[in-house]
């Protein structure tokens, strides 16, 4: 048992730095990373897989806010976060995700929002291989059209299942006209509250399910033990990376990401229908 310890903690501890890395570059906050790798290693540990879900999603919110919140730091500090231009996107954000966690809630099915999801990832990544006409610098700001954004983007949160940026980092730079790097920061901040609020949730509901010591709700602690420090690392290397790239070089790079991301989706689509 302790070597399997061993071989988690320094696989958690590797893939901490990596996910961390990812997530600084592209303004991510790794979800998408975290769940499968806490999917693998958590049975490998002996958590039951009755929890494995729950505890893996949970996990990775908690990892999330980490990653978030260091990423959003350095992009207070570099002077990429404009704070005029969140504070009208979550405005905006608020409203649309009830209304679209209502349609989804009532209307569309697990395997419908799946592709809706990776079509409108298919569309807004070949939008920002075209690029547009917006430049680095960040000129007078449409703050009708980041309220609108805002709307659209907390709608399809909702409706999708989604609230990071994959979601509002290309709405921002397509619709709004805001600076890719400048988007990018800005969907750091509305990954870590959503990550942080998520997080409170599982805690809360989880609390009188598990009452084991390693856990916190559906929390797993010794995963953040392991990971926080190298997330933390990769978080600051790959933020650092992103503010020396070319914003075009950036720009490909994300939208690329959301076409693989867009294929993964599919993929579990049709695995779950065969």
């Amino acid at each position: 048992m302790v070597s399997h310890v061993i071989e988690a903690a320094l696989l958690l501890s590797v893939a901490g730095f990596l996910i961390g890395f990812l997530s600084g570059l592209l303004g991510k906050g790794g979800g998408m990373l975290f769940i499968p790798t806490f999917w693998v290693v958590f049975p490998f540990l002996g958590i039951p897989e009755s929890i494995v879900p729950k505890s893996a999603v949970a996990t990775s919110l908690a990892c999330m806010t980490v990653t978030s919140s260091t990423s959003v730091w350095q992009h207070i500090k570099k002077g990429f976060l404009r704070k005029d231009v969140f504070v009208t996107l979550i405005a905006g954000a608020i409203p649309g995700v009830f209304i679209g966690s209502a349609l989804t809630a009532r209307i569309l099915s697990p395997q419908t929002t799946k592709v809706l999801f990776a079509l409108f990832l298919v569309f807004m990544s070949l939008k920002l291989l075209r690029g547009s006409r917006v430049s680095d610098k960040v000129e007078k700001i449409n703050y009708r059209s980041v309220l609108i954004t805002g709307f659209f983007s907390g709608f399809l949160s909702g409706l999708l299942g989604v609230g990071g940026g994959a979601v509002v980092t290309p709405m921002l730079y397509s619709f709004a006209d805001i600076p890719i790097k400048n988007a990018m920061a800005t969907s750091t901040g509305v990954v870590f509250f959503n990550s942080l609020f998520s997080s409170l949730n599982y805690v809360y509901y989880g609390w009188h399910h598990l009452k084991s010591p390693a856990f916190l709700g559906y929390i797993y602690l010794p995963a953040l033990i392991f990971m926080v420090p190298t997330l933390y690392v990769g978080t600051r290397l790959g933020v650092k990376i992103m503010h020396g790239v070319q914003s075009e070089k950036l720009r490909k790079w994300f939208a690329i990401f959301l076409l693989v991301v867009a294929i993964e989706v599919v993929l579990k689509v049709i695995g779950t229908l065969l």
